[in-house]
C-alpha cells in the first residue's frame, strides 16, 4: 500500500499542481471567491477499499490526491463547478453531488473527475466552510458552527437522518457482532441513489434491490409488495439496482414476504421487517392450529 501511495502521489501533485495554478487564476478573474485551494490524500483505508472493488488496479482510482477548492456559500459551489467545466471536459459519470443528495453519514460536497490534458485526470472537491469543517471533525463541527454563526440550520432533521436510522437497528449488547455487521453494510457500503417516480431520492446500499427500496419507503409497502418496475419495465424482485434508477412498487393486499427474501435484501431495515412479520405470523399459525386442536 505505501509503495503504491508513493509511486502515485507525485504524479497526482504534479497534475493537481497546474490545475490549481490555472483554477486560481479563473477564479479570480470572475470574481468568484474562495477560502483555499488545497490537496487532500486519500486515507489508506479507503485506498484499500476501492482497490478491492477495482480488482487492485490503482489507474482506475483518480483521486489518490484530489484538489479541495473551499468557498463561503452554496452558491458559490456551483459557480466554480460551472467554471471548472467551462475550462476542463469532465468523465461522465463522475460528477457527484453530495450537496444536493449527501451521504447517508451527513457528508456534503461536489466532487468532479476532469480530463487535464495529456491522457490526464484529475479529481475535484467543492465545499463550503462548514461543509469542510463538518468532513473533518463530524457532528461536532456542526454543532461548533451552528453556534459560532449564531443562527438555526432549518436541514438538521435531515442531516442527520443517519443518526435516527442508527436507532432503528435496535442495538443489543448480547449480539454486537451482529449489529456491527449491520452497520457496516448500511453505513460504511458504497451507496447509489435511486429515485421514486415522483422524483424523491432514496439512498441505499450497492448492490440493493426493489425490496430494499420498498421497505426503505415503509414496511407497509415492503410487507405487501407483489412487483418493482425499473425506469418503466417490470422486473424481477431481486433485480440488483444501479445509481439513477426510477423505481416504481406493484403492491397487492394479499402479497407478502417470504424467507426467501432474506437472502436477497441487503438493508438491516428491509431484514428487520422481513423477520418480524414472518415470526409474528408464525406465532399466529401456531396458535390458530392449537386453537382448532
Amino acid at each position: 500500500m505505501e509503495e503504491i501511495i508513493k509511486e502515485k502521489k507525485d504524479t497526482f501533485q504534479k497534475n493537481l499542481t497546474e490545475v490549481r495554478t490555472e483554477l486560481e487564476k479563473e477564479l479570480k478573474k470572475n470574481k468568484i471567491k474562495f477560502v483555499e485551494i488545497d490537496y487532500r490524500i486519500k486515507h489508506r483505508y479507503s485506498l484499500y477499499k476501492k482497490l478491492l472493488k477495482y480488482d487492485i488496479d490503482i489507474d482506475k482510482i483518480y483521486d489518490i490526491v484530489a484538489l479541495r477548492v473551499v468557498v463561503n456559500t452554496v452558491e458559490e459551489c456551483y459557480r466554480v463547478l460551472g467554471l471548472i467545466h467551462s475550462i476542463w471536459n469532465p468523465l461522465p459519470g463522475r460528477i457527484k453531488d453530495y450537496i444536493a443528495v449527501p451521504k447517508p453519514n451527513g457528508y456534503r460536497s461536489i466532487h468532479t473527475t476532469i480530463f487535464t490534458g495529456l491522457g490526464r485526470v484529475a479529481e475535484i472537491q467543492i465545499k463550503t466552510k462548514e461543509m469542510h469543517a463538518e468532513a473533518a471533525y463530524g457532528i461536532a463541527a456542526h454543532f461548533a458552527y451552528k453556534e459560532q454563526k449564531d443562527k438555526k440550520v432549518k436541514n438538521d432533521k435531515n442531516k442527520f437522518k443517519w443518526v435516527e436510522e442508527l436507532k432503528e437497528l435496535k442495538y443489543s449488547p448480547d449480539d454486537p457482532k451482529k449489529f456491527i455487521d449491520h452497520l457496516k453494510m448500511d453505513f460504511f457500503n458504497d451507496r447509489i441513489f435511486v429515485f421514486t417516480p415522483k422524483g424523491d431520492v432514496i439512498d441505499l446500499p450497492e448492490e440493493s434491490c426493489p425490496l430494499d427500496f420498498a421497505y426503505s419507503i415503509h414496511s407497509d409497502i415492503g410487507n405487501h409488495t407483489f412487483g418493482a418496475k425499473v425506469n418503466g419495465k417490470m422486473v424481477q424482485l431481486f433485480t440488483k439496482l444501479k445509481n439513477g434508477d426510477i423505481v416504481e412498487i406493484v403492491t397487492k393486499k394479499d402479497s407478502k414476504p417470504s424467507s426467501k427474501w432474506l437472502e436477497f435484501v441487503k438493508t438491516s431495515i428491509a431484514k428487520k421487517h422481513i423477520r418480524s412479520y414472518l415470526e409474528k405470523n408464525s406465532l399466529l399459525a401456531r396458535l390458530k392450529s392449537f386453537g382448532r386442536s
